[in-house]
This record gives C-alpha cells, sequence and structure tokens, in this order.
C-alpha cells in the first residue's frame, strides 16, 4: 500500500496539573484519505452522512509509537493510539479536525497490506 497524505491523530489525555483535558497530537505519513459523500432521507428530511475513511499502514512513519489503548494509558507521552472520539485531521494544520467513530485493524496478508482503516466524521 502506497500513500503520501499526512495525516495528525490528537489523543484524549487528562492532564493532573492542569486538572483538564488536554489534545496530544502524533503526525502519521504514508496515509491514504478517502472522502465519502453521502445521505439518507428520513420521514421527509434529509440527514448527510458524509465521512471519511483513512488507510493508515502499519509501516507509516509517525511522531510516536503505536500502543494497544492499554499501552497508551500507561505512558500516553511515548505512545498514540486510535479510540473512537479522539480527534483526526488531514496533514499538519489544516484547521479542519474529525471525530473518530471506528477503527478496524487488519493484521493479515503480507506486510505491505497490514493496516487500520480509521472512520471519522
Amino acid at each position: 500500500m502506497k500513500s503520501s497524505e499526512i495525516c495528525t491523530v490528537f489523543n484524549r489525555i487528562y492532564d493532573p496539573i492542569l486538572r483538564r483535558y488536554i489534545l496530544q497530537p502524533t503526525v502519521i505519513t504514508g496515509v491514504f484519505w478517502q472522502e465519502a459523500l453521502g445521505a439518507t432521507m428520513s420521514h421527509e428530511k434529509l440527514y448527510e452522512s458524509n465521512e471519511v475513511h483513512i488507510f493508515i499502514p502499519f509501516s507509516a512513519e509517525a511522531t510516536r509509537t503505536f500502543g494497544a489503548p492499554d499501552e497508551f494509558e500507561k505512558n500516553p507521552t511515548l505512545y498514540f493510539t486510535f479510540r473512537p472520539e479522539d480527534k483526526i485531521m488531514r496533514g499538519i494544520t489544516s484547521g479542519k479536525s474529525l471525530t473518530i467513530i471506528s477503527i478496524n485493524t487488519y493484521d493479515y496478508g503480507s506486510k505491505d497490506m497490514r493496516h487500520w482503516e480509521v472512520v471519522a466524521k
């Protein structure tokens, strides 16, 4: 899987010194960003159902090491992870962040095909 996009993942972590949640950014290069436009109609109302699918190879370069959510909770400054409700945006400073709604892991096949599929709105 060859990709040239950049994305930034913002993990929400609690800062006990500031006593509030902060967003910790991680820049990932080599991702594929696909926008899916859609709409649904219900009771004569039109609802927008646009979403973005981001395909992130396991081999993509990142400013932090990937860790499963439990590893991330133990040391959030060393790791990043993918969790629903965290934020993701295209590029480094595009200004528009999206909320992650689901994560699928495809860890089978050759090393070049293993990836995460992150869906965000």
